[in-house]
């Protein structure tokens, strides 16, 4: 079952429509205002058109090169990245756009992998955000409740503690 668009109410898969040039044309349409990876479009596909034919609309998408999951992945890695998420929260919002486990571990290897430089970005990312958000709590000495922000964000404690001590460590210095 799915939303029809005009009256908000859920279709039934008798309902829905097997014209391919509309589904194809509505894909069109969906690719052209963001992109999406496979699983995504064929989800709202799905919503008007029946199954069959939505994969099928999807399939030719894929064959036209006009969805790539891959570079989908590392496109979104690299925005969660710049977001300053950690590699698990990436992890996880790579899944939830219904992408295959090889394509994130990919993705993620790319983004997340220390550079030439051997600076990790994920350590990065995590000290950026105890300079930002959590360095007054750190001052006001509740340490404690950095690590616990920082854990649920999804970083590891030997980067958190990393991070932290990188940020107290510039702070001696002024």
């Amino acid at each position: 079952m799915s939303f029809s668009s005009r009256n908000h109410r859920l279709l039934a898969e008798e309902e829905k429509s097997t014209n391919a040039a509309k589904a194809r044309s509505r894909a069109m349409e969906l690719l052209a205002g963001q992109e999406l990876s496979s699983g995504q479009l064929y989800e709202r596909l799905n919503r008007r058109y029946n199954e069959q034919t939505s994969a099928a609309v999807v399939a030719e998408m894929v064959e036209r090169e006009y969805i790539n999951d891959a570079r989908y992945a590392e496109t979104r890695a690299h925005g969660l990245l710049a977001a300053k998420k950690s590699r698990r929260a990436a992890a996880q919002n790579l899944r939830q756009k219904g992408l295959a486990a090889n394509e994130i571990q990919q993705a993620l290897d790319a983004v997340y992998t220390p550079d030439a430089s051997g600076e990790d970005p994920e350590l990065e990312a995590a000290a950026a955000l105890v300079e930002g958000h959590y360095r007054k709590k750190l001052e006001m000495g509740r340490r404690d409740l950095v690590v616990a922000a920082l854990q649920r964000r999804g970083f590891g404690y030997a980067t958190i503690k990393e991070a932290i001590q990188r940020v107290e460590s510039e702070e001696r210095e002024y």
